[in-house]
């Protein structure tokens, strides 16, 4: 091929291989949780060719560790397997950190000094690629700085001509949060706070205090947030998170850990937070109603910072539209109180808002401008490995038959009429946290029950954790109360559920009348609509629960080997793996006469 047809293929990625280590190294004697809070989880590849992203997946995906932050090499590997590529095609490596100009913030203290140079320092980055993949022994990592990774991804993605487009998390090189204008293409950043302004960091501090794993759990915690009084705890978390001008906030609860150890693990402001509240919760402990009350009042708090920032930039510049990136927009209660608020015409989050997200802004930020314009980033979901990429093995020994496509769907649509929990495993896996239809477990949400026995044979999680519903997009204002403008795809903005439907759905309705809806689109997802569709053919409810196929501790179901894992470990009764049906003795009758009904045969 000639040079100048040759396409431009640019390889991004994310996480900071070492960063646990080393703090465990520094800092013995940690407990689970304080060991967890670090920086660079959820490592990731991406691959932009020629401008359009063609794949993105999460190590985590073939490690089975869960938000793993080692280098991701097998994720490199299936990101170029997916494209017909291989190393030596690739032109440009580029990282979610560009520490470049932060060293001198490493000199004052032995830890922070032995942190840049074994962990942060951009050089780091090339000596581990060249260990990893010889073949790129050429090539220097370029550093993206972290916050205009994630921006571009929920510029790009969010398909508006002009925005307000705001990043928030835990905290990238310095920055917690950041505003920026996006307009012909391009990001102006407009402000910028630092870590001592991070939400994200204030509510992995309340994650870590009411009982839970931080930079894991915060989704148990915004859960919990629907069941107190945030009165209890509000005037301590009005001096946890002070709001200022123009639009900004502090965080001081943050300022009592004053040595290098405290700040590793929140000792302080733990320390603080029980003077001022209630006694800390260990892990397993009963969870009390003073807990519960305190994640009330901090999401209360969390929201109104959002508020106070998003309104006055809203008002500063104009633009209406806003689109979200970093681990904070995964919110959704937040996200979803905004859209209904009045401020905001319009909102997009991306869906893989957390730093596996920003290995395609990486990306993005190499590949230059022919990737500025929107094209070919309609959802930026389904961009991992085929589930045939592996199979189940050819011993396993439930009942099995052979369905092929426009005969499963209706097939699993039957078997969720009558109660059964599927399994449903097809094509790409999505990027990013959320099950979208591909790599999903199925239930009925008629039936409350339903949620229960999700959450308990199949999950093995906390049963007050709600789950979402999946509905037809063009039936979804019969049942949820849709705020104008907001982008409902990926299950990212919780949204009220219409009173008069609540009681048809009752299995995926949270205690505060609220559902983190995913809309199914004909054309963007056709075998999960079709699903659906069937579903309300056979008994008039076009919306199913839909949660991620795996059980708790592990990441989705990447391929069909896992899902066929999760299905036998689980308390799922059957599972679809791309052109297979398997089912377990107590569902084999149910699945013989659903596929009878569907095809007129009975299968051997």
């Amino acid at each position: 091929m000639e040079a100048a047809q040759r396409p431009r293929v640019v390889l991004g990625y994310s996480g900071l291989d070492g960063s646990a280590e080393l703090k465990a190294a520094c800092f013995p004697g940690l407990d689970d949780r304080e060991a967890r809070l670090f920086q660079g989880l959820d490592s990731a590849a991406a691959l932009v060719v020629d401008g359009t992203l063609v794949a993105a997946v999460q190590q985590e995906r073939y490690s089975g560790r869960k938000f793993d932050h080692a280098f991701p090499i097998d994720a490199m590997r299936s990101c170029l397997r997916l494209a017909g590529l291989d190393f030596p095609d690739v032109d440009a490596v580029a990282h979610n950190f560009d520490h470049t100009r932060f060293e001198i913030f490493a000199r004052g203290e032995p830890y922070a000094h032995r942190r840049y140079a074994e962990v942060l320092a951009p050089a780091r980055q090339t000596e581990l690629l060249h260990r990893f993949v010889p073949e790129l022994a050429g090539h220097r990592v370029r550093p993206v700085l972290h916050h205009h990774a994630h921006a571009l991804t929920a510029a790009i993605p969010a398909g508006f001509d002009e925005a307000l487009v705001v990043v928030l998390d835990g905290m990238g090189e310095l920055q917690a949060v950041t505003v920026h204008a996006w307009r012909d293409g391009t990001l102006h950043r407009l402000a910028a706070l630092d870590y001592r302004s991070s939400l994200g960091l204030f509510y992995a501090l309340v994650t870590m205090f009411t009982g839970y794993w931080p930079n894991s759990d915060e989704y148990k915690v915004m859960a919990l947030a629907a069941l107190g009084d945030p009165e209890r705890y509000r005037s301590v978390m009005a001096r946890a998170v002070t709001l200022g001008p123009d639009g900004r906030f502090d965080v001081p609860i943050l300022r009592h850990n004053r040595d290098p150890r405290s700040r590793e693990t929140f000792a302080g402001s733990r320390a603080w937070l029980a003077e001022q509240s209630c006694p800390e919760r260990g892990p397993g402990e009963p969870l009390s109603q003073a807990h519960v009350d305190l994640a009330t009042a901090a999401q209360e708090r969390l929201e109104q910072a959002l508020f106070h920032l998003v309104g006055h930039w809203v008002r500063r510049t104009g633009l209406r539209r806003v689109a979200f990136a970093g681990g904070v927009a995964l919110n959704c209660a937040a996200i979803g109180k905004l859209a209904y608020s009045g401020l905001v015409d319009a909102i997009y989050v991306q869906p893989a808002a957390g730093d596996e997200g920003s290995a395609v802004g990486a990306a993005l930020a190499v590949a230059g401008p022919a990737a500025g314009d929107g094209a070919g980033y309609p959802a930026m979901t389904y961009l991992g490995p085929e589930v045939t990429e592996d199979g189940p093995p050819a011993d396993q020994p439930y009942w099995s038959v052979p369905v092929a496509p426009g005969v499963a769907e209706r097939v699993v649509a039957r078997l969720l009429v009558r109660g059964h929990i599927v399994g449903w495993a097809q094509g790409r896996l999505e990027f990013g946290p959320r099950a979208l239809g591909n790599r999903s477990i199925l239930a009925d949400p008629r039936d409350r029950g339903a949620r229960d026995r999700v959450n308990a044979a199949v999950k093995f999680r906390e049963e007050f954790r709600p789950l979402a519903p999946a509905v037809k997009a063009e039936s979804a204002s019969r049942f949820f109360v849709l705020p104008a403008g907001t982008n409902l795809r990926h299950m990212t903005v919780a949204v009220a559920v219409h009173p008069h439907a609540r009681p048809a759905i009752p299995a995926v309705v949270h205690d505060d009348g609220t559902a983190r809806v995913q809309a199914v689109f004909a054309a963007e997802s056709p075998r999960f609509w079709r699903i659906l569709d069937e579903f309300e053919r056979l008994c008039g409810v076009p919306v199913l629960m839909n949660t991620s196929l795996n059980v708790k501790g592990q990441p989705t179901a990447r391929a069909g080997a896992e899902a066929y894992r999760t299905f036998a470990s689980s308390g799922l009764d059957l599972v679809v793996i791309g052109d297979r049906l398997y089912a377990k003795p107590s569902a084999v009758e149910d699945a013989t006469e659903a596929l009878a009904a569907v095809t007129g045969a009975v299968p051997v």
